[in-house]
């Protein structure tokens, strides 16, 4: 009688957390996440959370939670847990088949069914995952430095393991058809009001950044939105009309501006291609603009350092610029570093339009050289230029003072945050210099620099800005402000 009574209040528990993992309430949701990881039969649990994070339409709470959840009931058995370990560590460098092992694993316990056919799009998501989950100490060999399976520092590693699979896996799920077909068409209608406007004119610009800003409400089909979006932007680059082929090479910058790298194969060959031929000022600034990007994102194979040095000397500023800004990091270590420092140099010394010497400047001040001779041709270039009437281009020869822990640099920092009309480009240059992993201020700079940006913030220096559509607007100074001020007191 025992034995029933125990089974049949085992049951209405699971009827109870079943029920809860599939309530609209999220709060009722994660509760019951954390609940169902810790019950006796944890075959029934596995199986409901694999389940319940498969049909989880949020993207942050509760679906950290579930695979938080999932992550303990996979650690409380051995033979599960070595099994989900072994799926990581024999699969760091190969994310089509960490996906099907991943995915034969889940659906061993009951979840969705293993993935057979792995798509372009989930591989690279998943490429880019498992650098994550390697920069979390995954090794060919297991968790190094970690622990005992019951150490908090196993705990963590492991849990973000599993939850950057769980997200790949969510995020790999395609678009209904009728969806993607609105969107194809709402995209091709958007492309085609553009296309008669002036290209990198501002109307073009807000058509285009309109289509390619992501949607105020996350979501996992915004993946599969960008991807439809960049499509649609390679399509145009196939054209024979010149002019389509330009608005495609704007339309995929806009996208992946704002919305990061995918697909990044195609991309590539894409701009290869066009690259190869003619192009006139806009494109070839947007052209460059997507490689600057695309290497961001993971660095590319034999990057066209050529075509940007060679850009470098175009008699329009736009692509200039463009071609300044890309070199950052792009010429670092490479071949090339010292042609690139030599030519920057030049620009910022002599370019005649302002906004390529403030591009050269960004670009020098952010360069970390393989090379002394170069890392010292930057310093003495930007060096020149610290009393430079432009404030942009004073703070950055600032920002690599800061860098490199000049004596005065934290005395001019200082001075140029006394007036309250300060440009929010030395706020920067103190927040590049505070993210080095050796960055130490000294005691007695601490309250000095507290007091100084505790006087911008009183004196309503957030709302001072010139343009307040542009970066940063009123609400970006302020959380600028905010967060050196934070990080300061906490490091006092």
């Amino acid at each position: 009688m025992f034995k029933k009574r125990k089974a049949r209040l085992q049951a209405e528990l699971h009827e109870d957390l079943a029920a809860a993992l599939r309530d609209a309430d999220p709060e009722v949701r994660g509760k019951a996440a954390g609940d169902t990881a810790e019950t006796a039969e944890l075959g029934w649990a596995l199986r409901e959370l694999a389940l319940a994070m498969a049909r989880e339409q949020s993207v942050d709470e509760p679906f950290d939670s579930l695979a938080g959840a999932f992550a303990v009931a996979l650690r409380r058995d051995r033979a599960i847990r070595e099994r989900t370990e072994a799926v990581f560590a024999a699969h760091l460098d190969d994310p089509e088949e960490f996906l099907r092992e991943w995915t034969a694993l889940t659906a061993d316990l009951g979840g969705a069914p293993a993935l057979s056919e792995i798509s372009p799009d989930a591989r690279d998501d998943a490429r880019g995952r498992l650098r994550q989950i390697r920069d979390h100490d995954w090794t060919a060999q297991g968790l190094a430095h970690a622990g005992r399976p019951d150490s908090f520092a196993y705990e963590v590693r492991f849990g973000v393991a599993v939850t950057l699979a769980c997200i790949v896996v969510r995020r790999a799920v395609p678009l209904p058809a009728d969806e993607a077909e609105r969107l194809r068409a709402a995209a091709r209608d958007a492309l085609a009001k553009a296309l008669p406007l002036a290209p990198g004119g501002p109307e073009r610009t807000d058509v285009l950044t309109e289509l390619a800003e992501q949607p105020e409400d996350e979501s996992w089909t915004d993946r599969a939105r960008c991807c439809l979006l960049i499509d649609e932007a390679l399509s145009l680059c196939d054209d024979a009309d010149p002019d389509r082929v330009a608005l495609g090479v704007e339309a995929l910058s806009a996208v992946l501006l704002f919305n990061g790298v995918f697909r990044s194969d195609r991309i590539r060959e894409t701009l290869d291609r066009l690259a190869a031929g003619p192009s006139d000022a806009v494109a070839l600034s947007e052209l460059l603009c997507c490689y600057e990007r695309l290497h961001m994102d993971e660095p590319l194979e034999a990057p066209p350092l050529p075509l940007f040095l060679d850009a470098l000397r175009h008699a329009d500023a736009r692509v200039r610029s463009a071609a300044a800004e890309g070199l950052d990091p792009m010429a670092e270590g490479s071949p090339s570093e010292g042609d690139a420092v030599d030519a920057l140099v030049d620009l910022l010394e002599h370019d005649a339009d302002l906004g390529v010497r403030v591009s050269a400047a960004r670009t020098l001040a952010g360069l970390v050289c393989a090379e002394e001779r170069n890392s010292w041709a930057t310093f003495d270039a930007l060096q020149r230029h610290a009393d430079s009437p432009v404030p942009e281009i004073r703070a950055l020869s600032l920002r690599d003072a800061l860098k490199r822990g000049t004596p005065d640099a934290y005395d001019r920092l200082l001075r140029e945050l006394e007036p309250s009309d300060v440009h929010w480009e030395f706020l920067s240059a103190y927040s590049y210099a505070a993210m080095r992993h050796d960055f130490r201020l000294s005691p007695d700079i601490r309250p000095r620099l507290v007091e100084r940006l505790e006087h911008l913030r009183s004196s309503g220096w957030s709302d001072r800005c010139e343009d307040p559509d542009a970066y940063p607007d009123p609400e970006d100074r302020a959380e600028m402000l905010d967060e050196i001020l934070r990080d300061l007191r906490a490091d006092a």
